[in-house]
């Protein structure tokens, strides 16, 4: 083996060499364009995860205000359901009322085209409106029918001195 053969071997060392090297190369520029694709794709992955956290914050936020609209809407129900008997009561009193007036009206007069809106006196309209609301009041205040004082119904007198006493209302005098 001589001179001639170390050469070849040296040459195809070297030779090897250098595509090692521009494998390396290779490697390297795959290393950096995949380690800048995973920071890439954390970037993204944390974005979505930015925005999946703000749309449960969004839903949680729309379940709270859509159960707190539904127990509004159940406390408004109740308090109709509530009203509903003592509105049916007022209409039906305030029909027979009307349905009265009707019959003491001449034939062929027709009153509630010729009632002209606030041409009452001057405090007769607001005379009408405390009545109607104090008739209301007695309503909410008495929700029992009251009883006629009888010999049979006695009632107890408040006071220092009709402490304890009861007095016959019935009686007569």
């Amino acid at each position: 083996m001589g001179i001639h053969d170390l050469e070849k071997e040296i040459h195809r060392i070297l030779q090897d060499s250098s595509k090692i090297r521009g494998y390396n190369a290779k490697l390297r520029s795959e290393y950096i364009k995949l380690n800048d694709e995973n920071r890439r794709l954390k970037v993204e992955n944390s974005k979505l995860i930015s925005q999946s956290v703000c749309a449960e914050i969004s839903l949680a936020k729309s379940k709270v205000d859509n159960f707190a609209k539904s127990e509004e809407v159940k406390s408004l129900q109740s308090v109709i359901n509530l009203l509903a008997p003592r509105y049916s009561d007022n209409n039906q009193s305030d029909s027979l009322v009307a349905s009265s007036e009707k019959i003491d009206e001449p034939e062929g007069v027709n009153t509630s085209s010729t009632i002209i809106p606030n041409t009452f006196p001057e405090g007769l309209d607001s005379s009408i409106q405390e009545q109607k609301n104090n008739s209301m009041n007695l309503k909410t205040v008495f929700p029992e029918p009251i009883l006629p004082a009888t010999s049979t119904n006695k009632i107890s007198l408040g006071g220092a001195e009709g402490m304890g006493s009861q007095r016959d209302l019935a009686k007569p005098s």
